[in-house]
């Protein structure tokens, strides 16, 4: 048996009844907690966050907790622009890529002081060092998972495919096969270019997998590399010869695979978790494998929680961040949600009896980690601008109005242009 994210807290969350630290709801008026986040409406969850918000409303009776649903693609840009606006949420989810310019702009309190008296820096996650500054912790990870290789083994057998793809060549014999046998899409890929990050996370998948990457470390550009080039061709060959839909969002296309649309994605665990709720008798024909690339690289999708440093709670923002990291909690994050938790955990028995692909991904986790928190290397503060620009080439590809190799110079151009490297 192994240890995957999950933490453990060897005392109970410690509830402000009581206290009269700053912040705290103690002998305090009732007062409404604001708590905004993408996840709230995501299905299990959606469910887990509320679950552990009623507990601790249980424990604070005055509070009344805000769960502010923003949409993804908005969610950055409105938490950002309440912070600004000195507006800030009381406890906050944060995407990877925000952390590095939250923390940059001194918008974040530290955690330190909140788990003091327990273990859960000890059991927390490597990934939060991406998080500390000068000795103090500014997050700590919600989850941290692999997006590696889902496939439908139903769909497999149905057109005669009867090995998982570990090539870039293999994926694109076994789409066409799968296309040609049952009408069905071979790879399912979002080409929404609307949604900026998400496009330019599915580029990551290619680009990293082929052992590139769109800059290095000390800022230098590698928007236009010959391996660029070649992995944003070989994922457009999916696109042109119509094995993945075209034009869907990342929403709808984990909703066409739940749905046995599509035979293999390159997505993170909560494409599992999608199956199992949208579809169980799918299920036991689901699973996982290393990304089908050179590489094998597995971008790690991940989000933290932060609490605002103008967080009129702190205390008890604390308080509700020991509820959720509850060793019960990290372990049902692992278990219910198919996710790997922010914390270690050791997994029943009966759980990897049940779903043993979950060995494959904590497997896949330490072997084949990249592209922790999507930002382009050197360029983590700046990497929405960044992005927009990479992905405002990449619309042309997929457009038909340029070649790869056209819209990636366009796009060594004018991120040289914009930020001089």
């Amino acid at each position: 048996m192994f240890a995957v994210a999950g933490l453990a807290v060897t005392s109970a969350c410690s509830s402000s009844s009581g206290s009269d630290s700053p912040g705290s709801s103690a002998g305090a008026k009732p007062y409404t907690f604001h708590y905004p986040s993408w996840m709230w409406e995501e299905g299990d969850v959606g469910k887990w966050l509320k679950d552990r918000v009623a507990a601790f409303e249980s424990d604070h009776s005055t509070v009344t907790v805000q769960t502010t649903q923003i949409g993804v693609a908005d969610y950055e840009n409105q938490v950002s622009t309440q912070l600004s606006a000195g507006q800030a949420p009381d406890l906050m989810t944060a995407f990877t890529n925000q952390m590095p310019n939250l923390i940059e702009n001194d918008l974040l309190a530290p955690l330190d002081s909140c788990f003091e008296g327990t273990d859960v820096m000890k059991r927390v996650l490597p990934t939060v060092s991406a998080v500390q500054r000068d000795g103090k912790t500014y997050g700590v990870p919600l989850t941290m998972s692999p997006q590696a290789l889902v496939y439908n083994k139903e769909l497999m057998d149905a057109a005669g495919v009867t090995s998982i793809p570990s090539t870039p060549d293999e994926l694109l014999d076994a789409s066409r096969k799968i296309k040609q046998a049952t009408g069905k899409f071979g790879y399912a890929v979002p080409t929404d270019t609307s949604d900026a990050l998400q496009t330019y996370i599915e580029s990551m998948k290619w680009i990293l997998g082929y052992g590139s990457d769109w800059s290095s470390s000390d800022g230098t550009i590698t928007a236009n590399a010959d391996k660029n080039v070649e992995a944003i061709q070989t994922l457009k060959k999916f696109y042109d010869e119509d094995l993945t839909p075209k034009g869907m969002n990342e929403s709808d296309v984990l909703t066409l695979f739940a749905q046995g649309g599509a035979a293999f994605m390159i997505e993170g665990p909560w494409a599992m978790t999608q199956v199992q709720s949208d579809n169980p008798e799918l299920f036991p024909k689901i699973g996982f494998a290393p990304s089908p690339t050179p590489t094998h690289v597995a971008i790690t999708g991940g989000a933290f929680w932060a609490i605002p440093k103008d967080s009129a709670h702190f205390q008890d923002a604390c308080d509700l961040l020991k509820i959720n990291l509850e060793p019960d909690a990290q372990r049902s994050w692992l278990e219910n949600l198919l996710q790997i938790p922010g914390t270690t955990v050791q997994p029943s028995k009966e759980f990897l009896e049940k779903n043993p692909w979950v060995g494959e991904m904590a497997d896949i986790a330490a072997k084949y980690p990249g592209g922790l928190g999507y930002a382009p290397p050197g360029y983590a503060v700046r990497a929405a601008e960044f992005q927009q620009i990479a992905v405002d080439s990449l619309a042309k590809v997929f457009a038909g109005s340029a070649s790869v190799r056209d819209a990636l110079d366009e796009a060594q151009a004018n991120l040289t242009a914009k930020f001089g490297s």
